[in-house]
């Protein structure tokens, strides 16, 4: 399938908005426009084929300039200041003697027949190409404040989604739905569904893999029932917004990768049929203008995502002790900025070890009970009672048997 069809069934199958498809890369046009570049080549008396052409672009403010430089003997000057002296086309050319010739990048070839001893270097702006490279540059601006109006948009609807979260998994309030959240939360982020969401330049994801990973994530949820355990009509509500926000961040991934894909497949066309050579220097020369070539759309979402949404339930991973790898209640701080368990600290010094297990600085036996960490513990018990109460319970069994020997508790007869 060509890709024109290819990149408009793709917009039609994913229930694309009308304004989408229209700020989305005209494809067709740009098309048809190459074929005009071809004829205008052709008008003027150049060869595609000339090895003495080379191109480039330059950006001065938002207009695109190509610049067309050609190597003329005597003869090709006359025939093509002739064609473009009367077609209009603004032009620079000076001569260039034989003895400079080999410390130009324009002029390859000399023809050994030319009894003159000048060759000109010619300088023109054509008119189709510039018109080519103006429109597929709007465009690609257009789409540049397409994705800035997106993220602003599934912004707010984060923020507000993380509000409505918030409320009803508050640890405090009466049938916290905290622990379903969180469970949720856990699943989705170890599901990696469009990046890892640990590491923000982690790489990026394949959409088909990015839908396969999604349904996966939810065929999760249903098998575990995990949504009917929610006991707020709130949090309902909350999970169908969080779904749909999903479905969106795919959608429009699907629609940045093919506006992508168009804009590559549309310079190489343009290089394939005018033999110029411009797949590589466009992209570098909007560099820094177009975020939407450079940069992914999902990735930045999911970031705000990450960063703005799922830390409303914290998760327990960032509260483990690295030492026994069980919640770091009643944590110590060491002066390294280390935190871990009181338990296993005690342990530790008990057995005269100064150093912290992490980076090795010298701090345990300096430490007193004003090292804990009174903020965090508190902080625990808030949004961990569960573990926290596990916790507890570990250590007076552990306290227990190394005072008595054994985990069962006195009994008095």
């Amino acid at each position: 399938m060509k890709f024109a069809k290819l990149f408009q069934q793709v917009l039609n199958e994913e229930h694309v908005p009308e304004e989408w498809i229209n700020r989305a890369i005209q494809y067709k046009q740009l098309k048809k426009r190459i074929n005009k570049v071809v004829e205008e080549l052709e008008n003027v008396g150049i060869s595609k084929d000339d090895e003495n052409v080379t191109y480039s672009l330059e950006l001065i403010g938002d207009t695109v300039h190509p610049i067309l430089k050609i190597c003329l003997s005597p003869l090709l000057r006359t025939l093509i200041l002739d064609k473009i002296n009367s077609m209009g086309y603004e032009y620079e050319i000076k001569p260039l003697k034989i003895e400079e010739l080999d410390n130009t990048s324009v002029c390859t070839t000399i023809n050994p027949f030319d009894d003159d001893n000048i060759h000109y270097e010619l300088k023109i702006s054509l008119l189709q190409d510039s018109k080519f490279f103006q429109v597929l540059y709007d465009e690609i601006e257009d789409l540049d404040k397409f994705k800035e109006e997106r993220e602003t948009e599934i912004t707010k609807d984060v923020e507000n989604l993380a509000n409505n979260i918030g409320s009803v998994a508050a640890p405090k309030i009466k049938k916290s739905d905290m622990y379903i959240w969180r469970e949720i939360f856990q699943f989705y982020i170890e599901s990696e569904i469009f990046f890892s969401t640990v590491e923000r330049e982690a790489g990026e994801i394949n959409i088909e893999v990015s839908r396969e990973r999604y349904f996966k994530f939810l065929k999760h949820l249903h098998e575990t029932k995990i949504v009917t355990k929610f006991q707020q009509k709130q949090s309902f509500l909350a999970f169908e917004k969080f779904k749909q926000m999903n479905f969106e961040v795919m959608k429009i991934s699907n629609y940045q990768t093919f506006n992508n894909m168009a804009v590559r497949k549309i310079l190489k066309k343009f290089d394939k049929q005018t033999h110029l050579t411009s797949k590589e220097i466009f992209p570098e020369l909007i560099k820094s203008h177009a975020n939407i070539l450079n940069g992914s759309i999902a990735k930045d979402i999911c970031f705000i995502i990450a960063n703005r949404l799922l830390t409303v339930v914290p998760q327990i991973d960032d509260y483990l002790c690295p030492i026994c790898c069980s919640i770091a209640f009643k944590p110590i701080r060491l002066r390294c900025g280390h935190l871990f368990c009181i338990r296993c600290l005690v342990k530790l010094r008990r057995k005269h070890e100064d150093k912290c297990p992490l980076c090795r600085e010298e701090c345990l036996l300096s430490l007193t009970v004003d090292d804990l960490d009174i903020a965090q513990m508190n902080y625990m018990k808030m949004f961990f009672p569960k573990e926290v109460r596990e916790k507890e319970v570990e250590n007076d069994k552990e306290i227990i048997k190394e005072t008595y020997g054994t985990t069962k508790p006195c009994v008095i007869m």
